[in-house]
């Protein structure tokens, strides 16, 4: 087939036609019925075929085509060209299709990945003689601290904790900023543990390591039967690093107090004491800096917060003698006060039985035990028939229990408890006039015990299933 420029050069070469006549006479082959053979219609197609190509131009093809209204092309059987599609009219705005937003694929949040419980610090290990293989099973019952408290350059830090839902190891470090002279006689006036829910419990303290700038404590407190120490606020308190006042003769004062003579006496830090008191010299004494501490003998001494002391005999107990003090009892190297306080947080590693059994007595009846590597703990009911204010309870119970452990594979091992503190409600009458109390006995072990197999508690032939 000629491209269309080439035959617009053949244009001018050809001779000049009537378009009207060519209109006329296509319209005319047409409108010939239907009825006429296709034989007839085959070479009018062809010749017309061959006529326009060879004597039109592709323009005129086209205005002959747009005269017959697009007859022409389809009489020929020229497909046209495909016309550009005619864009339909926008909606107007209340036309306009709202599109259904696609649904948000809400993606779940990545599961949080569980810390994983950090390694028993060594000297805390050592101190109570853990092996590597109980450290590890241990780790839950572990909880990282780091707290820090600064007061005079000098930093306390809390590391961490190890502890069940009656027993707690705190480990800290104090840090100096220069080396403290003859270290060995130093120590804190006041070094403190306190729980913001329990008030029945004991603590002790260990010195792990200690040099000439710093010193680290193990701190261990027992509970007495009250909730668990676990989810607690604990508090850290230290003050004062110095250590006791050595008195020299002229510091101690002898009081006398002699029968039927009350009086007052105010010592003064300076050293001097006014024997003849009036109203007027109390009222301008500073406020008391501690509690007023009573002496059986009649004596009481009230401490100010100016170093002062308040003494006074209330002259109904005989002839007496009392030694008093007239400087503080205690030399800081560093005054100051370090305070820290945190939340606990472990996870308790206790095996636990409940029920109600009768153990020991039948006035006793036990309704919980609970066995931890640290600690155990025992919750009874005591019932007894005794007149008000003369139960007996804890005497029921007695000190040593020979106890033995069943192991998975069904052996027994030996566990002594003793017990050593505890805690009792007070007794309440039931409807049959009998006295109810209960109580709370435990302790803790010297050295944390394996439970990693034990099934069943074995307590005076009785065997108490635990998980």
């Amino acid at each position: 087939m000629p491209a269309e420029w080439e035959l617009d050069e053949l244009l001018s070469e050809q001779p000049r036609f009537d378009l009207e006549a060519v209109k006329r006479r296509t319209l005319a082959r047409m409108e010939e019925t239907n009825e006429q053979p296709v034989r007839r219609r085959a070479p009018l197609r062809s010749f017309l075929l061959a006529a326009v190509i060879c004597a039109l131009s592709v323009s005129a093809v086209a205005a002959a085509d747009y005269a017959t209204n697009g007859q022409l092309t389809r009489a020929l059987g020229i497909r046209r060209p495909q016309t550009e599609a005619v864009s339909e009219p926008e909606p107007t705005p209340e036309e306009t299709p709202v599109e259904e937003p696609e649904p948000v694929q809400l993606q779940e949040p990545p599961e949080a990945v569980p810390e994983e419980p950090p390694e028993l610090d060594e000297q805390i290990a050592d101190a109570l003689q853990i092996d590597q293989s109980q450290a590890q099973r241990l780790r839950p019952a572990i909880q990282a601290v780091k707290r820090t408290s600064e007061d005079r350059d000098v930093r306390m830090t809390v590391l961490q904790t190890l502890g069940d839902p009656a027993c707690l190891y705190i480990k800290l470090r104090f840090d100096f900023p220069e080396a403290m002279p003859y270290k060995e006689y130093l120590e804190f006036e006041d070094l403190d543990i306190s729980f913001v829910d329990s008030n029945s419990y004991s603590w002790q303290e260990k010195i792990l390591e200690q040099d000439a700038c710093s010193i680290t404590y193990l701190l261990s407190a027992k509970l007495y039967g009250e909730k668990s120490l676990n989810g607690q606020a604990v508090t850290v308190t230290a003050e004062n690093y110095g250590h006791p006042h050595q008195y020299t003769a002229d510091e101690v004062v002898q009081l006398a107090g002699e029968a039927g003579k009350p009086y007052t006496t105010i010592l003064y830090p300076d050293g001097t004491i006014d024997w003849e008191v009036t109203e007027e010299d109390l009222a301008a004494l500073p406020p008391e800096a501690e509690p007023t501490i009573i002496y059986s003998e009649g004596f009481t001494i009230s401490l100010r917060t100016d170093g002062s002391k308040v003494v006074t005999y209330d002259g109904e107990h005989g002839d007496q003698m009392l030694t008093a003090y007239l400087v503080p009892d205690f030399d800081a190297v560093v005054a100051g006060k370090w305070e820290q306080s945190w939340t606990l947080s472990y996870q308790d590693l206790s095996l636990y039985w409940k029920g109600e059994t009768e153990l020991f007595d039948p006035r006793l009846t036990l309704t919980e035990l609970r066995l931890s590597p640290l600690s155990w703990s025992a919750d009874f009911t005591a019932t007894e028939d005794v007149p008000e204010g003369e139960t007996l309870n804890f005497n029921l119970i007695p000190k040593d229990w020979g106890v033995q452990l069943r192991r998975r594979d069904g052996s027994l091992t030996d566990q002594p408890l003793h017990w050593s503190g505890g805690s009792g409600s007070s007794p309440v009458p039931n409807e049959a006039g009998l006295f109810v109390t209960d109580i709370t006995v435990g302790n803790v072990f010297d050295q944390p015990i394996d439970l990693s197999d034990v099934t069943a508690v074995v307590i005076d032939g009785q065997e108490f299933p635990v998980n």
